[in-house]
């Protein structure tokens, strides 16, 4: 899969082009009749996983060079992605950068997070005409 923004001169991401070449990428396998199985769909996926892995550490490394850091922290959700962690600290080691990760435990999502802070908020401004309409019964599409 490509490496989208890998050689541009700033530090952005963007990786709609990179979910659209997945997404071509299936449509071909299904024109061609190829059946999705297990051991493709963890191919695909492992792709995909190494692509935004080389933009972020490519980017990241760039960064540290061009701005003399004597530190990389990853941290957040994208933390628990343990290619990354472990292409990170590798990559780290050899500019002789300090590298810190959180334990594995304490890279969930902010999920529950954001969602209290969004019920304090609403709580807080209970007078105003919100509506939340709550769809308990949707279902998450599986890839079989």
């Amino acid at each position: 899969f490509p490496r989208p923004m890998i050689n541009s001169k700033n530090y952005n991401f963007s990786f709609s082009g990179l979910k659209t070449a997945v997404l071509y990428k299936i449509k071909e396998l299904k024109e061609k009749r190829i059946k999705l199985t297990g051991d493709l769909i963890n191919c695909i996926c492992y792709e995909f996983q190494q692509a935004v892995v080389d933009v972020l550490i490519q980017k990241t490394i760039r960064a540290a060079k061009e701005y003399k850091v004597e530190s990389i922290l990853l941290s957040g959700g994208v933390s628990a992605n343990e290619l990354l962690r472990k292409t990170l600290k590798k990559e780290t080691k050899k500019i002789k950068v300090l590298y810190s990760q959180p334990d594995f435990e304490y890279t969930g999502d902010n999920a529950a997070m954001i969602a209290l802070a969004g019920y304090y908020k609403y709580i807080k401004n209970k007078k105003s005409n919100t509506k939340i309409k709550a769809e308990p019964n949707l279902k998450i599409k599986s890839w079989s």
